[in-house]
């Protein structure tokens, strides 16, 4: 039996980093997007406010360091229906990073090839997904 291979630190960091700044990223657009030259000051009071809850973070990474991270915490701290609450947000947060990743990626596949069709490539990719969701 042999021992199973873990990722070396440096990838672990690339994939977390790549993880925390694309999010970053989405918000940043989207808040320039709507707020155009005064979006520093929405993004700074967000920062603000994560620094402010910089030592929970650390501490539910470093106990809870598994999938559902947010539900546990929020069941060790809450009732039930509060922490399903967070869960189903965070679902519905992961759904929508998704949706805003693979449209974003066809906007730019867009700009190399111009014929291409935003809408109708995202919905036969979608569709295509979801129907491999049953053939599994």
């Amino acid at each position: 039996m042999s021992a199973q291979k873990k990722l070396s630190i440096w990838f672990a960091t690339a994939i977390c980093g790549n993880d925390i700044t694309s999010s970053c990223l989405y918000v940043s657009a989207l808040t320039i997007g709507m707020v155009g030259q005064y979006a520093w000051i929405s993004l700074l009071m967000v920062a603000g406010v994560l620094f402010l809850f910089r030592r929970i973070y650390g501490e539910v990474v470093g106990v809870l360091p598994l999938n559902g991270g947010a539900y546990n915490v929020l069941l060790n701290t809450t009732s039930k229906s509060h922490a399903s609450v967070a869960t189903c947000l965070t679902i519905l947060s992961y759904m929508a990073t998704g949706v805003i990743s693979a449209s974003e990626a066809m906007h730019y596949l867009q700009q190399i090839i111009p014929s291409l069709h935003v809408i109708i490539k995202l919905q036969h990719i979608f569709f295509k997904h979801f129907v491999s969701g049953f053939i599994k």
